[in-house]
């Protein structure tokens, strides 16, 4: 017998559709943000793919819950959680310092010189610099990011390319690429960076059976070694 599902082509141009919905409401909140130079603009952007991307789900009776953003039950589990992390940080830098890094170099991909100019606004404000790494950095970036990109986006590309290995390859390649062009500000070294976190972050979801709470802190845990280093380094990225 054969046990594969048939194509269906209204469902997949539904989800097709339902996705490029929530992006390019994302896209156009980040164009005004920047329009009105609003500090946090692409942390609001996400936030509102998160609300457009929750309507659908209510709209499918689904909870974020059930895509993996919950938290640890019990002493075991945040054991676990906290491993996890640590291994995901391990290899997030490993395969960025020892891989990636190396192949940008050799092709002499750099990001542009202006890119540090966006956070120019909290260099020698120390309280203004921890508002931004708690509220825009911390809730806008790992969280709101996590939920969408892992959480939503990787969940639905593969409700249309198949729960199976090549399925969920496809998707994987797929929202990294899109999590990546979506960080075109930093140039091609940027957007292939990014989309190479994109890819490590999202095979990590299924090989931890989509859980998004470990994701969540490392992301949080990278994004602040990154600005802290920016910070202390007076604006200048090495």
């Amino acid at each position: 017998m054969n046990n594969k599902k048939p194509y269906n082509k209204s469902l997949h141009i539904k989800i097709v559709l339902e996705i490029a919905i929530v992006f390019i409401t994302i896209l156009s909140i980040k164009h005004i943000g920047d329009y009105f130079n609003i500090i946090g603009s692409g942390s609001i952007a996400i936030w509102c793919g998160v609300i457009v991307s929750t309507i659908f789900m209510k709209h499918k009776k689904l909870k974020w819950k059930e895509l993996g953003f919950v938290l640890p039950k019990g002493l075991q589990n945040w054991l676990i959680s906290i491993l996890l992390v640590i291994l995901i940080l391990f290899a997030i830098f490993s395969v960025m310092g020892l891989i990636v890094k190396p192949l940008l170099e050799n092709f002499s991909l750099t990001n542009p010189t202006d890119v540090a100019d966006r956070f120019a606004f909290f260099m020698g404000k120390p309280l203004v610099f921890v508002l931004y790494l708690i509220v825009i950095v911390w809730f806008g970036a790992a969280l709101g990011e996590e939920i969408l990109f892992r959480g939503y986006l990787l969940n639905r590309l593969v409700d249309c390319t198949g729960n199976n290995k090549s399925g969920v390859i496809l998707a994987l390649i797929i929202h990294a690429t899109i999590f990546g062009m979506l960080h075109i500000y930093q140039g091609l070294a940027g957007v292939i960076a990014t989309g190479c976190i994109a890819l490590i972050f999202g095979s990590i979801y299924f090989l931890i059976k989509r859980k998004l709470f470990p994701l969540i802190i490392a992301h949080a845990i990278i994004n602040s070694i990154s600005l802290i280093a920016l910070y202390l380094n007076d604006g200048v990225i090495n």
